[in-house]
């Protein structure tokens, strides 16, 4: 397995030198979806001159564009969507993450089946532009303290199936799926689906080691599912120094050794 970490580009030296493998960073910090192309065009060498690659981008939807509700502006989304897709491959990322709980919380009144339905147009109108330009969006399992779509890994499988493209794959992550008490067969039954995974402790969501968390169940799921991959910290990390990236790495290496 791949480890990756999401961090600052200020940090990558030091992500760099613990032994990683890629980074994970934000949209805005790779992409810069809100400013013009030539903007981005003048960022390219300073994202590709990073010690590591850049492998799967997160943040994708502000809370500020909302895919429901009197404020919703789907073309908007879509168009957000498209520009960071078509960024990103420029810069050779991997995967972009559809976590955006702000933006995918359905209105209180509004039926979830519908606003199931709804997300999945969404996704559907993404799905022709990641194949395009070969980046995939990955789907993530987000828990109910953060959003009421899409909680369980099971919820964002039945996405990406009725979507069905090859693009659009699941991006499993540990802190939602242990707080949301889901069965390691969730997992396994979607293994052929996921693509990108992250992880962190269930109590306060810290980098692994950093507090007490038994990762093995879940560890043990994506070993039966034969999953090998990418997964990145997605994490409050205590200690941003080399040491302390080092110690998160040495903690997944012994975690899914």
């Amino acid at each position: 397995m791949l480890f990756g970490i999401y961090t600052a580009p200020d940090h990558a030296q030091l992500v760099a030198n613990a032994g990683f493998d890629f980074l994970e960073i934000s949209v805005n910090h790779a992409t810069f979806p809100s400013e013009s192309t030539d903007v981005f065009e003048a960022r390219i060498p300073e994202i590709r001159s990073l010690p590591l690659p850049v492998w799967n981008l997160v943040e994708l939807l502000p809370k500020t564009l909302p895919l429901f509700g009197s404020d919703a502006n789907m073309e908007a989304a879509v168009q957000r969507t498209a520009t960071v897709l078509q960024r990103a491959s420029r810069l050779n990322i991997k995967s972009v993450c559809f976590g955006s709980g702000g933006a995918r919380m359905a209105p209180p009144n509004m039926p979830l089946d519908r606003a199931f339905d709804q997300i999945a147009e969404f996704v559907s109108a993404i799905a022709p532009i990641a194949e395009k330009t070969g980046v995939t969006f990955v789907v993530e399992n987000l828990n109910k303290n953060e959003t009421n779509l899409l909680n369980s890994v099971e919820d964002c499988a039945r996405i990406v199936r009725k979507v069905g493209s090859d693009a659009v794959r699941l991006n499993v992550d540990a802190f939602h799926w242990a707080r949301e008490q889901e069965s390691p067969d969730a997992i396994i039954r979607n293994a052929d689906l996921i693509a990108h995974c992250h992880i962190a402790t269930t109590a306060n969501r810290k980098a692994p080691g950093d507090e007490p968390c038994d990762f093995l169940p879940f560890a043990k799921a994506l070993q039966s599912a034969g999953y090998d991959k990418t997964l990145s910290v997605e994490a409050i990390v205590d200690n941003q120094t080399e040491a302390g990236f080092s110690q998160i790495l040495k903690t997944l290496r012994s975690i899914f050794s």
